[in-house]
This record gives C-alpha cells, sequence and structure tokens, in this order.
C-alpha cells in the first residue's frame, strides 16, 4: 500500500513539475520575445533619431542627403530598411532592402509578400508643417529564431529536468510517507492485537448468554433481555471478525500465487444458501447470465465478496423487490459479476463514501437491520487485494448496482485457492 502510495506522491509531483516547466518555459519564451521586440524598437528609435541629418527637407519633398558617408559611418543601418514618402503616403525614396512599400502608422509589426518586419514611422515637419514621414523596418527573423531556438532547448533539456525531478520526488516521498507508514502499522497492529483479545471475550459472553437463557428456559423463566444480550455478543463478535479481516487485509501485499477458481461455481453455490433467507423476505432472488470464468483468487475471498453484496442487497430491498446475479466474462480479459436490487437505493452525494469503514448512508436503518458499516468496506479491499476493482451506480427509490470487475486467469484448470488466516465472514 505504502508503495503505490509513495509512486502517487512521486507521480503527483512530476506532474505537476512538468506542467509547471512548461507554464515557465512559455513564460520565459514570451519574455525572451517581448524583450528583444523592444530591444528592435529601441534599435529603431535610435536610428530614427540620429537619421535626421541625413534628410533634406527644404524643398517640397523630403530626400536622402550626404547618404553615403552615414552609411560609411554606420554600416548597420543597410539591414534596414529606410523610407521617405510624402505628406500624403507615396513612397519617395528608400535605402537597404525594400521591404514593403507601403506607409504603416497605426501598426508596430507587420506581415506580407513574406515579410515579416517591425515598423517604426515619424514624421517630417518643416516650418511647422507636416512635409512626409520617414519609415523603417526592421526584419524579425533573428529574434523569431531566437526564440525558437530557446524553446528547442527547453524541449531537448525536459526529459533531464523532468527524470531529476522524479528521482528527487521518489526519494522525497518515500522520506515523507515513513512516519506514516510508521503510524499506520502501528494502528494496524493495534486493531488486529485488539481484535484478537476482544474476541474471546465476546465469544464468551454470547456462550454465556445463550446457556443462561436455556437453563432458564427450562425452569420456565423467560427474560426479554437475553435475547438482546445474545444478539449484541454475536454482533460484536461479527465486528470483530471483520476488523480483524481488514486489518489483515490493510497488512498484505497482493501476491500472484493464488488458486484458480471457477467464479461461477461459487455464485450458484452462495445463491443456493441464501435462497431461503430471500424467499423470507419475500424477494425475488434470480441469477442471469452466468458464464463459466476462471480466475486467479482465493475461494472465500471471492465467496465473501459475494456474501456481503448480498447481505447489503437483502438487507435494502423491500418485500416484493427483486434481485439479480450475473456473472459476464468480457472477452479474455475480466470477468463482471454484478449484484443489482430494487431497493432504496444510496443518494449520489454518497457513493463516494460507501466504501468507507463504518459509514452508513442511513445510520439508524442500518444498526436497525444489524449492519456494522464495514461489509462493503471488506467488498473493496477483498477485491482489490486480488488486482479487481468494484463499482457502484445507484438511484435513489430504483434500485443499486455493484459491479466488481476481476482479471480472468491464463490457466484453465481449476484449483483450491489458499486460504486466509483470518476466517471470513459476512457482516451482520
Amino acid at each position: 500500500m505504502f508503495k503505490n502510495f509513495r509512486w502517487q506522491i512521486a507521480l503527483w509531483f512530476v506532474g505537476l513539475s512538468s506542467a509547471n516547466y512548461v507554464a515557465l518555459c512559455l513564460v520565459g519564451a514570451m519574455y525572451f520575445y517581448t524583450s528583444l521586440s523592444r530591444s528592435m524598437d529601441e534599435e529603431l528609435k535610435v536610428v530614427a533619431s540620429q537619421i535626421g541629418h541625413a534628410i533634406d527637407l527644404t524643398g517640397n519633398k523630403p530626400v536622402f542627403r550626404d547618404w553615403l558617408r552615414v552609411v560609411e559611418t554606420e554600416p548597420a543601418r543597410s539591414i534596414m530598411s529606410m523610407q521617405l514618402f510624402d505628406d500624403s503616403g507615396v513612397l519617395l525614396e528608400h535605402y537597404g532592402p525594400l521591404g514593403i512599400a507601403k506607409l504603416f502608422q497605426d501598426e508596430t509589426e507587420v506581415a506580407a509578400n513574406g515579410h515579416k518586419l517591425r515598423i517604426r514611422h515619424s514624421k517630417l515637419i518643416h516650418k511647422g508643417k507636416l512635409v512626409g514621414y520617414l519609415q523603417l523596418q526592421l526584419p524579425v527573423d533573428n529574434r523569431d529564431d531566437c526564440t525558437r531556438e530557446f524553446l528547442i532547448t527547453m524541449i531537448v533539456m525536459a526529459p533531464f529536468v523532468l527524470s531529476g525531478f522524479g528521482l528527487c520526488s521518489y526519494i522525497v516521498s518515500g522520506i515523507a510517507a515513513r512516519p506514516i507508514e510508521q503510524l499506520v502499522g502501528a494502528l494496524q497492529r493495534f486493531v488486529a492485537d485488539a481484535g484478537h483479545e476482544l474476541n474471546t471475550p465476546a465469544c464468551i459472553v454470547q456462550a454465556r448468554a445463550q446457556s443462561l437463557e436455556r437453563k432458564l428456559s427450562k425452569n420456565g423463566l423467560i427474560f426479554s433481555d437475553l435475547p438482546i444480550i445474545c444478539a449484541a455478543a454475536e454482533r460484536m463478535g461479527h465486528i470483530v471478525k471483520n476488523l480483524m479481516l481488514l486489518a489483515e487485509l490493510d497488512s498484505k501485499h497482493k501476491s500472484p500465487v493464488k488458486g484458480v477458481i471457477n467464479v461461477k461455481d461459487i455464485i450458484m453455490s452462495v445463491l443456493a444458501e441464501f435462497g431461503p433467507r430471500f424467499e423470507e423476505k419475500q424477494i425475488c432472488l434470480t441469477p442471469e447470465d452466468m458464464d463459466d470464468a476462471m480466475v486467479s483468487a482465493e475461494q472465500e475471498s471471492v465467496d465473501c465478496i459475494l456474501r456481503n453484496l448480498l447481505e447489503n442487497a437483502l438487507r435494502y430491498t423491500e418485500p416484493g423487490g427483486a434481485v439479480r446475479v450475473s456473472c459476464v466474462a468480457t472477452a479474455t480479459t475480466e470477468v463482471i459479476i454484478n449484484v443489482e436490487d430494487t431497493g432504496i437505493g444510496i443518494p449520489e452525494e454518497s457513493l463516494a463514501q460507501i466504501f468507507e469503514r463504518f459509514y452508513r448512508v442511513d445510520a439508524s436503518r442500518s444498526r436497525a437491520s444489524g449492519g456494522s458499516g464495514l461489509g462493503l468496506s471488506i467488498v473493496r479491499a477483498l477485491t482489490e487485494s486480488i488486482n479487481g476493482t468494484v463499482d457502484v451506480t445507484s438511484e435513489p427509490g430504483t434500485g443499486t448496482r455493484f459491479s466488481v470487475k476481476l482479471p480472468i486467469s491464463k490457466y484453465k484448470s481449476a484449483t483450491p485457492g489458499r486460504s486466509l488466516h483470518t476466517t471470513i465472514s459476512t457482516v451482520k
């Protein structure tokens, strides 16, 4: 159990770290992209502020002047497209790459004709009158290439970073889970020891109460308290045994060494035993779709699962209702055991809690009918111990359906399953 818990912590940490890593990569790429864009804008601003002396505004239209001298002093400008427009937006002159021969007054970045450029334009004023525009266009290929290289680098590094996160998380989760493992181990030992200690006095109380009842009955003395004491002692004995079983299941690891059993045979045997009890309560118990299916499991475990599910159906189905049991083999992978009743149903908000120990949907009804709240906990624990799963669907007032899925064994012949050390019993 704790090994799985440790892996769950590690996987959660790796998952969250992966999401965080991806988010940081995207944020980093956006910051990198934005920073380079601002750097380009700053470069365009500097060039635009320094290029004024190279534009002649004395004529009717602006023109470049002394251009050779400017290029010789700052040849890097030749990578930009420098354009002069008249006051109506008509291109008059350009230097460097042609770029996009159009005046853009609102855009800071444009893409057209296979070009993607960063734009900056300035108004040219002479004697208080607008005479034209200066527009600078700078290709963004370097910025996009750098951003792409950044992302590729982060992607290449991701497996190494996440592997490091995974290793660290596995080590840290082991350290973090150790105190919990020790605490739960101590609690399991306490429950097991307390169960063994309580089992003997519970049996003694029950036996003595029954003996006293028989002796008094022979003498013609009948007391209503004695049957109540006997029933309470018997119920306490069942609770103790089930607590001991749960403690044993919690402490055991899943073992692949199990016998191979035919689920159909066990179901039919249990149904035959429960038939009279259902008839007495006037509930129709019907087997449906019974497929032969070989499962690697202990016979007592499957028997106990069925008994607890049938006890649950019997307890919460009113007279005149029906309970249907089926065993359906799906291809060669798993067998599904369904126990469906027409009982009172389970509210949707309680479905996630019904497998918890001592949980009751209707506490007063459960106690009145003898339920302890451990039956479904045992069903889930036993099902998981043989690598299966249990699901429940229910609609209040209509009924409940429990589905136990068990993996089909690759072996064909049935052999007796091993027994649990603790006596398995249903909750009564």
